[in-house]
C-alpha cells in the first residue's frame, strides 16, 4: 500500500486589534499569522485517506525547514530541545508509521483513520483513550435500514419486510449475537410448522435472511455470520402444471355473465399471450405499446442485467385491449394480486369453462405426489407457464422465448440469450395465435 508522511507546523492566526493606531496608510488586515511556539503535526496520506496526528512538539515558524520537513540545524525549540533531539523524536514517529504499514500490507488491511491513529499511539507507548461505546443499534432497526437503503426492487423489499416480520414474531428479542446456527434451525422449523409454509417457501425466507446477514457483514454491523455452519436446502420443483393453448382458447371464447370474472378472464388470457410476471403486468400502461408490441423492462432483472422484453401483440391480445379505455392510462383493470389469484380459481370452475382436470403435483410440504384439480392450483404464474411452455413445445428457440418472457441470462429456464430480431418474434407468436 502506498503512503506518504509529512511533518509541518500548524498555521495559526490571531485577530488584530484595530483600535490601535498604525503609521501605515493601508487599513491593516483582520488577522496576522502566529510565528512563535506553534504545534507540529504529522500528516499521513494513503488509499485516498488522510490522517492528522499531533506530535506533541512545537517550534517557531522561522525554525522550520519546509523542504526537509523537519527543524533547521542549530536551533533550540521552545521546550528547550535541540534540533538533534527534536528531529530524533520525529524520526521515531516516522519509523513507527513505516512499521505499521508493513504490518498492514502483510495482513492485507487498509486501516481506518481512527485505527491508524490508535495503532500509532500504541506503537509509541501512549495511552489510547477508550471511547464510550455508542448505543448499539438493534437487529430489527438494522434490518429495516437494509430494506430501505439496499438497491433492491419494490417487490424484493416487500417480501423482505415480510421476512423481518416473521423473525420478529418468532423471537422479538433477536440480536446479531444470539442468532446462531441453532436459532436458524429453530426458525426454519417454526416457518414450516407454526407458520405452515411450504418447504420452498421456508427456503426462500432463509435465503432472504442470509442476504441480510451478507449485507450486515459488509456494513460492519456485525462479525457474526451464522450461515457459515448452516446449510440451506436447494428448492425443488415438480413438473410445471399449466393449461394448454386449446384450454386457454376455451376460456377466451367462454361467455361469462359475471362482469368481475369476465374482466379477470381477460387479464388472465392477456397474460397468457404476453407472458410477463404479474408484478410487471399490473404496471403496464398504454405507453408500453410500441409499434404493435408490448415493451417493458422486467422488474426482476432491472438491477442486474436490464433487458427490454418485447412481445408482439397477437389478434386475440388486441381484441382484449380494445375492450378497455381506462382514463388513468392503465392497460387493463387490474386488481390486487391475492384477489386475482382467488378469482382465477373461481373462473376455472365455472360451469361453461370447467377447467378442472385432475393433475399430479408434488405436495408443498412432504413433496409426495398428490392429485388435485387444476382449478385448485391455478394462479397468475400459470399464465406465464402457458406462454413459455406453449412456445417451447412448438419448437421456438429458447433465446427467442427469453427475449419476450424477461428471463435473466443463465436462468434455470433459459441458459443463453441471442440477439433476436422483431421478425423472429412475430413469426414465433403465430404458433400460439
Amino acid at each position: 500500500m502506498k503512503y506518504s508522511v509529512k511533518f509541518y507546523p500548524e498555521k495559526r492566526f490571531t485577530k488584530i486589534d484595530k483600535s490601535k493606531t498604525t503609521t501605515r496608510k493601508e487599513e491593516p488586515t483582520n488577522y496576522k499569522e502566529i510565528i512563535k511556539d506553534v504545534p507540529v503535526f504529522l500528516s499521513v496520506t494513503y488509499s485516498l485517506k488522510q490522517v492528522f496526528y499531533y506530535t506533541g512538539k512545537s517550534c517557531n515558524i522561522d525554525q522550520w525547514d519546509k523542504t526537509a520537513s523537519r527543524m533547521k540545524k542549530n536551533q533550540i525549540a521552545p521546550n528547550g530541545q535541540t534540533t538533534t533531539s527534536f528531529n530524533s523524536d520525529l524520526d521515531e514517529i516516522k519509523v513507527a508509521i513505516d512499521s505499521l504499514f508493513k504490518i498492514y500490507d502483510a495482513t492485507n488491511v487498509t486501516p481506518s483513520p481512527d485505527q491508524l491513529r490508535n495503532d500509532l499511539k500504541t506503537k509509541l507507548g501512549k495511552e489510547v483513550k477508550k471511547e464510550q461505546e455508542p448505543e448499539k443499534v438493534g437487529f430489527f432497526e438494522r434490518f429495516d435500514k437494509y430494506i430501505k437503503d439496499a438497491p433492491l426492487s419494490h417487490g424484493r423489499k416487500k417480501v423482505l419486510k415480510s421476512t423481518c416480520k416473521k423473525v420478529r414474531e418468532f423471537n422479538p428479542a433477536t440480536t446479531f449475537d444470539n442468532l446462531d446456527s441453532q436459532y436458524l434451525t429453530d426458525f426454519h422449523n417454526y416457518l414450516v410448522g407454526d407458520r405452515n409454509l411450504s418447504k420452498n417457501g421456508a427456503i426462500n425466507e432463509m435465503k432472504r435472511l442470509r442476504a441480510f446477514f451478507g449485507y450486515a457483514i459488509k456494513k460492519e454491523w456485525t462479525v457474526n455470520y451464522p450461515f457459515k455452519s448452516f446449510t440451506i436446502e436447494p428448492e425443488t420443483y415438480g413438473e410445471p402444471i399449466y393449461i394448454s393453448v386449446e384450454e386457454r382458447d376455451k376460456l377466451y371464447n367462454a361467455v361469462i355473465e359475471d362482469e368481475c370474472l369476465a374482466r379477470v378472464r381477460d387479464i388472465f388470457v392477456f397474460q397468457c399471450l404476453v407472458g410477463c410476471r404479474v408484478g410487471d403486468l399490473t404496471k403496464l400502461k398504454k405507453s408500453n405499446i410500441v409499434n404493435g408490441c408490448i415493451e417493458y423492462i422486467a422488474s426482476k432483472t432491472k438491477d442486474e442485467s436490464p433487458r427490454i422484453a418485447r412481445i408482439p401483440l397477437t389478434p386475440k391480445a388486441k381484441v382484449i385491449l380494445a375492450k378497455y379505455d381506462l382514463s388513468d392510462g392503465q392497460l387493463l383493470p387490474f386488481i390486487s394480486d391475492q384477489k386475482y389469484n382467488d378469482y382465477i380459481k373461481k373462473l376455472f370452475k365455472l360451469d361453461n369453462v370447467k377447467l378442472t382436470r385432475i393433475v399430479t403435483i408434488a405436495d408443498s410440504k412432504t413433496r409426495e405426489s398428490v392429485q388435485k384439480s387444476i382449478a385448485d392450483i391455478a394462479s397468475s404464474h400459470m399464465a406465464r407457464r402457458v406462454f413459455v411452455s406453449g412456445l417451447y413445445h412448438k419448437g421456438v428457440k429458447d433465446s427467442i422465448i427469453a427475449s419476450m418472457s424477461g428471463h435473466v441470462e443463465n436462468s434455470k429456464a433459459f441458459s443463453r440469450y441471442y440477439s433476436v430480431s422483431e421478425a423472429d418474434q412475430k413469426e414465433a407468436m403465430k404458433a400460439i395465435e
